[in-house]
């Protein structure tokens, strides 16, 4: 247990008026002396014949400490210990015992027992002795009191009942003072659970008012415990206005609401979050502790987990889709290139006994066909339905689930095959023809083919000129124009792609977040914020290459992408 000090414990303020009464009452003079340095706590009627010569003297102070000790080595609990002291007075003593452990004496006196007479003569020899001034000394000795016995017995058994009294009321305040140890203990122990959770938890009373503000509330809001505590709950987080109304519904109904993904402006961006908000109901308390969680990438990892399933359900549309177009795709260009053939060759017997049945010649059928333009109309279907099978076995190759396996691609046919995706992309072609757009290739000669998963190249490429198309869409100073550039860094080993557009470009602020999950500039429910994050791990990640930005807001946009050779 804690070693304390009397001081500690009482009010000696009000133990001192009580001395002082108890002295002009009886006439005894009281002191409390400390146990651990003997310094006086409470004083009344000391005489001066202690004062101003025993204790003043430093050769008859030492018999004042000899009788103190004396007084101090035979104190019992509850009990008073009287005892003449070297320098002729009485003194009575009687221990202050607090929870075992001995803090402070009470001392009554010094008095003169009015049964026995002092020796006059004694106090002159004493005066002589240590030097005193004889009249003065004298003096004070007429003011010391003299009480009878009887008497001195009856103060001794109301001071020990003092005693107990201090006794009681300091190991009360000891009690109060581990209680208190406790509790803070106690206070301090939830303090740093509530501090330590990772949600804002927020403590808010009938009327609204802050009461409990913790660390991550700080942290998010960079306001303060102090600056927060005492203020409305809506003044600190304006966003919470809404909640209100369902704080006091929890607090009437006495019933936990739970307010999910609720959205909020933070900045630029917005954010969702859960919020729980528990009713307090014990001991009379009205009020609400209020847990937010912010649950943004939840929700963006939802988003992108529709995404993935509405691109498998795109992938497997399109399959079908396939299987479906190619079927009648197949028999139109066979029907394309047989009415070729019937109407062009004049050396096939069918033919030529066909126009001689119709009264005619296959010259004159020529004739005709070229008159008319039909042979260029045939020539049409042939390449657009060609044109058709190329964009369904590159949609194909592009939704294949990929085995993880790599194969070696030549970069400039993947990029001309992502470019034929891209004309043929429905999300674009709603806002603009991507035909229109300037389309500028500088491809480097020899560049070696570079082992990778060409469906996932396609898909950073594919993403790339997407966003370049939406940047240019906004400028609209400037035709869109794209330049794609390859070349080979043969010191590195690396094929180098580079894809400019001439589109609104970025600050700073957005070029660093730009590959960072969830991060968009495009409005609520436009983009999902992973489509360059996903590219820059897959170039990064799985293909260990490296991919970088560099923008100039207003002057357009460079994607740069390396992909080793070996």
């Amino acid at each position: 247990m804690e070693n304390y000090r009397l001081s500690e414990l009482l009010d000696l303020a009000a133990v001192q008026n009580m001395a002082d009464a108890n002295y002009e009452a009886t006439g005894i003079p009281t002191g409390i002396i400390d146990a651990f340095d003997n310094s006086l706590l409470v004083g009344a009627g000391w005489q001066e014949i202690c004062c101003n010569f025993h204790r003043a003297n430093k050769k008859s102070l030492k018999q004042c400490q000899t009788s103190d000790n004396f007084i101090k080595t035979r104190l019992v609990k509850g009990e008073a210990c009287c005892y003449k002291c070297k320098n002729g007075l009485w003194d009575i003593g009687i221990p202050i015992i607090v929870t075992n452990q001995h803090l402070a004496t009470l001392f009554l006196g010094q008095f003169f027992y009015k049964e026995e007479p002092f020796d006059r003569n004694f106090f002159i020899q004493q005066a002589k002795k240590f030097g005193y001034d004889l009249d003065g000394y004298l003096t004070a000795l007429d003011k010391v009191p003299v009480l009878k016995r009887k008497k001195v017995e009856y103060i001794i058994e109301y001071n020990k009942s003092l005693v107990t009294f201090l006794t009681d009321l300091a190991e009360n305040s000891i009690k109060k003072k581990i209680a208190e140890g406790e509790v803070n203990h106690l206070r301090n122990y939830l303090s740093n659970i509530f501090d330590s959770m990772p949600s804002v938890l927020v403590g808010v009373d009938d009327e609204f008012k802050v009461t409990q503000w913790n660390r991550t509330a700080s942290k998010i809001t960079g306001i303060s415990a102090n600056d927060a505590k005492g203020k409305i709950f809506s003044d600190v987080l304006p966003g919470m206005n809404i909640e209100m109304e369902t704080i006091t519904e929890s607090i009437q109904a006495r019933e936990t609401r739970h307010l999910l993904k609720k959205p909020r402006k933070l900045k630029n961006e917005t954010c969702y979050e859960d919020i729980t908000i528990y009713p307090l109901i014990a001991n009379g308390i009205k009020g609400v502790v209020i847990r937010i969680d912010d649950v943004t990438q939840n929700v963006r990892m939802e988003e992108m987990m529709i995404q993935n399933e509405k691109m498998l359900s795109i992938g497997g549309l399109a399959a079908g889709m396939a299987h479906e177009i190619n079927n009648p795709l197949a028999g139109m260009l066979q029907t394309a290139n047989v009415m070729s053939n019937r109407l062009i060759n004049c050396e096939l017997p069918a033919n030529l006994d066909a126009a001689h049945k119709s009264g005619t010649t296959m010259e004159n059928i020529k004739q005709f066909m070229e008159i008319r333009g039909i042979y260029n109309m045939i020539n049409a279907i042939n390449k657009s339905g060609q044109r058709v099978s190329n964009i369904i076995d590159n949609m194909l190759n592009f939704v294949r689930k990929s085995d993880g396996r790599f194969s070696c691609f030549s970069i400039s046919e993947l990029i001309d095959k992502t470019l034929e995706l891209a004309e043929s992309d429905y999300d674009l072609k709603k806002k603009c023809d991507f035909k229109r757009i300037d389309i500028k290739k500088e491809y480097a000669d020899n560049i070696p083919p570079v082992p990778c998963e060409g469906a996932k190249i396609q898909q950073v490429l594919l993403n790339i000129f997407r966003n370049g198309f939406q940047a240019m869409q906004e400028n609209k100073e400037n035709k869109p124009r794209f330049i794609v550039r390859t070349w080979c860094e043969k010191s590195q080993k690396m094929v180098c792609i580079e894809i400019e557009d001439n589109g609104t470009g970025m600050d700073e602020g957005t070029k660093k977040k730009i590959f960072e999950p969830f991060f968009t500039t495009k409005p609520v429910g436009s983009g999902t914020g992973l489509g360059l994050f996903v590219s820059y791990f897959i170039i990064t990640e799985n293909h260990g290459g490296q991919m970088e930005v560099d923008s100039t807001l207003g002057q357009g946009t460079k994607f740069i992408i390396r992909l080793p050779i070996t």
